[in-house]
């Protein structure tokens, strides 16, 4: 148990593994786990890789494009620890205003919220270079161990000189400088909705297509008659597009820049609404008449009777027959809504989530290396279930994950 949730061998004589044994002896495997990955009301410190190592290690994977562990620790992976050591509910990674960083006083990394956070991955770089126990030096912004100075929460990059403004629609980690990085550079935002769904629904885009739905929300760069044949959309693009297009038009505003001024380098999330002003506004060309990224309506004469996006609304187009029991949606943007934050709460809300954490945790803990798609087993929606009602803890997940005995059948053990 103990090395299946930290990641690596244990020596046989850590003191731990006595108090590990004697839990399990008494049939407190829960009350074992919770040695291992500490626990806020008993106090346990629980043992540094878990958060080092097996929690970042889940994370990183989430962060980026190529969903590889071999990339620098960020912001994003940075605030899923934070969430997980401090018990706070998952779905603020999807909704909150908020991210973490090292806290001045206990780690001595370049920390300057612009310089190093906002426009760059610097903070975060030292952090992992200097291995900094994540665990120990965490603190979440705004928070209580803030220092003062410190933002309200996320934030955006309007200038080169320091310059910066609230983050008009802030949804966790979905409006990460990683996530963005990762997937609203160039393109047309549709890469920004299929990933969230492959991090927080474990559902490839293939795999929810739906060509029953509607394609009312179809961009105007499909083309509906690929080589000339309608059939080819009707049988094929249309199930991907009428699923994630209903979706991207609540990224209509963000986008994510490499810019260089007066010789200095910067890689920053931009919002239309904000950067329409000073070193980091959007060239003239850019934008639209509704300050909606221009990319968003790019290759109009493909198919001119395509839906054009004039605002952040989006339509939930994966609650057809074939989708609807597969995510279970729940709560009041079940249908859609206007903006990523409420995008992220649609997901959030989902039972399809709380799957996919599942999913995740049993095979980061139980099954490593094992991947099953999209398939949902009767175990992982048992500890779905224990995942909601412990109001969404992700350390409390790990904790009933490691516990459960089919875990340590997968292991040999």
């Amino acid at each position: 148990m103990i090395e299946r949730l930290i990641g690596s061998v244990i020596p046989v004589d850590h003191p731990m593994i006595a108090r590990v044994e004697e839990r399990i002896l008494r049939n407190d495997r829960i009350g074992a786990a919770k040695i291992v990955t500490g626990d806020v009301a008993s106090q346990e410190p629980g043992h540094p890789d878990f958060l080092n190592t097996v929690v970042k290690q889940m994370a990183m994977r989430m962060s980026n494009r190529e969903e590889t562990i071999r990339a620098p620790l960020n912001d994003f992976a940075a605030s899923f620890i934070g969430i997980t050591r401090d018990e706070r509910s998952a779905k603020e990674l999807l909704t909150g205003d908020f991210f973490y960083m090292a806290n001045p006083k206990k780690a001595v990394v370049r920390s300057n919220i612009f310089r190093d956070i906002v426009v760059s991955n610097n903070h975060y770089e030292d952090l992992e270079k200097e291995q900094w126990d994540l665990g120990k030096v965490l603190m979440r912004v705004p928070g209580p161990d803030a220092p003062m100075g410190s933002p309200a929460g996320q934030m955006i990059a309007t200038d080169s000189t320091g310059t910066m403004s609230a983050n008009p629609d802030p949804a966790g980690v979905l409006t990460s400088r990683a996530f963005m990085q990762a997937h609203a550079i160039a393109g047309t935002n549709r890469r920004l909705v299929e990933y969230a769904f492959r991090a927080f629904m474990c559902m490839p885009m293939s795999e929810m297509a739906d060509t029953s739905a509607s394609p009312a929300r179809i961009g105007r760069d499909i083309d509906r008659f690929p080589g000339g044949d309608n059939v080819k959309f009707e049988t094929s693009c249309k199930g991907c597009h009428t699923v994630m297009d209903g979706f991207r038009g609540a990224f209509a505003r963000f986008d994510y820049s490499n810019l260089t001024v007066g010789g200095a380098n910067y890689g920053i999330v931009r919002h239309t609404q904000v950067n329409n002003a000073g070193g980091f506004k959007f060239p003239a060309n850019a934008v639209d008449a509704n300050t909606v990224i221009r990319k968003m309506n790019h290759n109009e004469t493909v198919f001119p009777q395509g839906y054009e996006i004039t605002d952040e609304s989006f339509v939930n187009n994966a609650v057809g027959i074939k989708n609807k029991d597969v995510f279970g949606w729940a709560g009041a943007r079940a249908r859609g809504g206007v903006g990523v934050n409420q995008f992220g709460h649609m997901i959030a809300d989902s039972a399809r989530f709380s799957q996919c954490m599942a999913k995740r945790v049993y095979e980061a803990v139980c099954a490593p290396g094992m991947k099953s798609e999209a398939r949902i087993t009767p175990i992982v929606k048992e500890l779905a279930s224990k995942f909601q009602a412990s109001g969404y803890k992700l350390r409390s997940l790990f904790q009933e994950t490691a516990a459960t005995p089919n875990c340590a059948v997968m292991n040999g053990r």
